[in-house]
């Protein structure tokens, strides 16, 4: 008998939740492109999609109009590149919420979090897991405050029931702390989360797509966190339960 053709619904379903544009292709673009999520249909859901910030201007209320179609235009760019689709949400990033541009208050990894806010996003992606979807939420590593208040949504749901939630490693912050700094974060959400890596090292040919895709993004910062994956051989990984890793990766550890 002859094997039945993989069809499209077959096809593993993946929804990455994105703080802002460009978090995905930057935690998990190896992956997109050759590694576990490139055989996927993955959807990206920005959440803080009004935004003002860039590399090239100051990031005044006034310019979250054009500046938010820029990103999304960018984002346009990406999503043919990396191969998903994307989806928005209209919450504003924090510089815009608060005007704060400190980076040692937009970076506090001890700042109070919205809970109204954590409330609002936990029942967004709790619809967006309804569709047979595995979530992967960003861990919040970097103490950033848009990040951590998805991941906070992610823990949240990942409580009511451990199935089809995963966790994945926030970069640029990711290649710039120590080790044990991701550990610490991952533990935090949940004691029990163990890594599965999603794909091989990280590689320049995905770096100057990065680049190309996001020009107003890519600065100094995200260059030295490139530069020391490289050197590092750095693989893209996702934290999951225990016993709940998805079927279509259970090969990469074994289970």
């Amino acid at each position: 008998m002859g094997t039945a053709p993989v069809t499209r619904s077959d096809t593993p379903r993946v929804t990455i939740v994105s703080p802002h544009f460009d978090d995905a292709p930057l935690s998990l673009g190896q992956s997109l492109l050759d590694g576990a999520l490139h055989g996927c249909r993955v959807r990206v859901r920005v959440v803080f999609a009004r935004t003002n910030f860039t590399r090239w201007v100051h990031p005044t209320r006034g310019r979250a109009g054009p500046i938010s179609l820029w990103r999304r235009a960018e984002e346009s760019v990406a999503q043919v590149a990396f191969g998903y689709r994307v989806a928005t949400s209209p919450h504003e990033e924090v510089v815009l919420r608060t005007g704060e541009l400190d980076p040692a208050v937009l970076l506090d990894p001890s700042s109070e979090l919205d809970d109204a806010l954590v409330d609002t996003l936990t029942a967004q992606a709790r619809r967006w897991r309804g569709d047979g979807s595995t979530v992967l939420f960003p861990a919040g590593i970097g103490g950033h405050l848009d990040h951590r208040l998805v991941a906070e949504a992610g823990r949240r749901l990942l409580a009511e029931h451990p199935d089809r939630i995963g966790f994945y490693e926030d970069r640029p912050y990711t290649s710039l702390v120590d080790p044990g700094v991701v550990e610490e974060t991952l533990r935090a959400i949940d004691p029990g989360l163990v890594p599965v890596d999603v794909s091989g090292p990280v590689t320049e040919r995905l770096h100057r797509r990065l680049r190309r895709c996001y020009p107003s993004q890519i600065d100094d910062l995200f260059v030295r966190a490139m530069d020391a994956d490289r050197v590092t051989g750095a693989c893209e990984r996702v934290w999951f339960a225990p016993g709940q890793v998805p079927a279509w990766l259970s090969f990469r550890d074994g289970r």
